[in-house]
């Protein structure tokens, strides 16, 4: 395994929550009870992102709103327990925290979900500027699509002006959308097929039309585009080239929080100077090690299990 420098700041701003899952056991039937397995944790994609860098030796704040309520204490105590810097989370006295509900299919996979994820609209661009010397002191900042654009803007305009390389996570088909015409400058950006298509307009069926969504993102100004596959493994783009890695899956407990760690993963390579493929491949073991187990951020990630996985 290679040697890494763990001394890089990342700051990650968008939606922490409390995740309820529920995986069927049976086929579904529509209007009635299904036997299932249901599981509750702490969530949130920026809170999983940041806690997947965290576990992984980096140095990451994460900037998020939560409920002055039971919730969002634990929330913010599991997040601080794994590592990840709280000092600048948002408490709200006037709204409840933010929660996630998903029905996971017999094989793990995502079914359907709803997400209550409100909280992050009071990360208002004002909050931003309250915060503006976190982000001038990051050497990467990490977004998600749970931000406001008028906050998303104010973010982009401080990196910008400091060269931050920012990343962006679309989190869901609905949101995505809503950043379509705010990708150029973008460092990375990592949807799924459906996010893909909300962001491009293309169709992603099968890894072929999902290398052409990435070069299309390419062309809309992202400069390292990764668009995950689920079972058929992930496709990624640069203006230099694109490729394509299978999955590494073979068992699928659950795959909530996939996406996160690989995200956290790539970005871990990347700022550490990694070859494009292999900051890629070590964020596809990120995901197939996460997808392995029923929490959504694994507790024992970390560079040592991500090497182990990678050489399977």
């Amino acid at each position: 395994m290679e040697h890494f420098d763990a001394d890089w700041r990342v700051v990650v701003i968008g939606g922490a929550g409390l995740d309820i899952k529920g995986r069927l056991l049976e086929p579904m039937l529509e209007k009635t009870s299904n036997p299932g397995r249901l599981t509750i944790s702490v969530g949130g994609v920026a809170r999983n992102i940041a806690e997947n860098i965290a576990r992984l030796g980096a140095h990451s704040t994460l900037i998020a709103a939560v409920g002055n309520d039971e919730f969002g204490r634990l929330i913010i105590q599991q997040t601080e327990d794994a590592g990840v810097d709280t000092d600048a989370m948002m408490i709200l006295e006037d709204q409840h925290s933010a929660a996630y509900l998903a029905l996971l299919d017999r094989n793990g996979l995502l079914y359907t979900a709803l997400d209550d994820s409100h909280c992050a609209r009071a990360l208002t661009p004002e909050y931003i500027q309250d915060n503006i010397q976190l982000l001038r002191s990051a050497d990467a900042v990490f977004i998600d699509a749970n931000l406001s654009r008028a906050t998303a803007d104010v973010i982009l305009q401080i990196c910008a002006e400091e060269d931050i390389p920012v990343c962006f996570e679309p989190v869901a088909y609905g949101l995505a959308g809503r950043y379509r015409d705010r990708l150029r400058g973008m460092y990375l950006i990592t949807p799924n097929e459906r996010e893909a298509e909300a962001l491009t307009g293309l169709p992603v069926t099968s890894p072929a039309e999902a290398t052409a969504a990435a070069k299309e993102l390419v062309r809309l100004g992202v400069e390292i585009a990764i668009i995950t596959l689920a079972r058929e493994g992930l496709v990624y783009a640069t203006v230099d080239g694109h490729g394509h890695i299978p999955t590494l899956v073979r068992d699928v407990v659950d795959a909530t929080g996939a996406g996160d760690a690989l995200a956290a993963a790539v970005l871990f390579g990347l700022m550490n100077e990694l070859p494009l493929d292999e900051a890629v491949r070590l964020g596809a073991s990120a995901a197939a090690l996460t997808v392995a187990s029923p929490d959504t951020v694994r507790r024992d990630l970390s560079l040592e299990s991500l090497y182990a996985q990678l050489l399977i």
